[in-house]
């Protein structure tokens, strides 16, 4: 793909990540007219298929995943993946079960150990943010980290799913293990900060800064204003961080 469709791709799986499943879907449609590649149809297609499960417009995740199969002449995880899903929601255990057994085998069978670390990470997601099943991803983001132990953006991806459960301490310490291997500091300073906000706003049940301001104690404020100060060191530029740091930590 060129940049300029893997930009529309990145917007398209930011609104994703956000559960804005129409919006992604019409960014989506965007980038399936203008972007022709192979990669790029296989892609559109899973992404459209991510988003009509979570629509429950199962039978059209069904047609998208089957877009992506036949591209990759069957090859597609996520293709099995969310044609999987879809089938489970319909009702269709047993061909679900195919279609999640099929990625089991095509990750096993492929001698790459880079490429199988990161289609663990890619179970690990689907298992997360699609089945919400913790054990299960957790089990095979470890996987993935055992076969690459230096792919940083794996490990980060093990802090993002402890942040998703609210385990704070965990989420701290994969950034802090990933900016050990070497990941990109701007990155850790922002997730770790992420990680000090939702903490705070879900212990005082509040994501006002006035509020929180007043209701933090000082050893929080030290904590969370120190990870926001370091990346805005490195070159952050947020202006809602600017403003709550200037309100709360000075």
């Amino acid at each position: 793909m060129g940049k300029k469709c893997r930009a529309t791709l990145a917007e398209a799986n930011a609104l994703l990540d956000q559960e804005s499943y129409t919006e992604a879907l019409a960014k989506l449609d965007e980038f399936t007219g203008n972007c022709k590649t192979k990669d790029a149809k296989e892609q559109g297609a899973v992404a459209k298929a991510e988003a009509y499960n979570n629509l429950g417009q199962y039978e059209n995740a069904i047609k998208e995943a089957d877009y992506a199969l036949d591209v990759t002449k069957d090859r597609s995880l996520e293709g099995h993946f969310q044609k999987g899903i879809a089938l489970q929601h319909l009702g269709d255990a047993e061909g679900s079960k195919q279609e999640l057994s099929k990625v089991i085998e095509l990750t096993e069978k492929n001698q790459n150990t880079s490429e199988r670390a990161n289609n663990y990470a890619l179970m690990a997601r689907v298992y997360a943010r699609q089945l919400n099943e913790e054990d299960s991803a957790m089990y095979y983001l470890d996987k993935a980290i055992g076969l690459a132990p230096e792919n940083t953006d794996i490990i980060i991806q093990k802090g993002d799913l402890h942040l998703y459960y609210n385990q704070y301490d965990e989420a701290y310490a994969a950034y802090d293990e990933a900016l050990d291997h070497g990941h990109d500091p701007l990155d850790i300073y922002q997730s770790r900060t992420q990680v000090g906000l939702k903490k705070m706003e879900n212990k005082y049940g509040t994501t006002k800064v006035q509020e929180l301001k007043n209701k933090m104690t000082a050893a929080e404020k030290t904590t969370l204003c120190a990870d926001i100060q370091k990346g805005l060191d490195l070159g952050w530029k947020d202006m809602s961080m600017d403003m709550f740091s200037a309100m709360i930590c000075q």
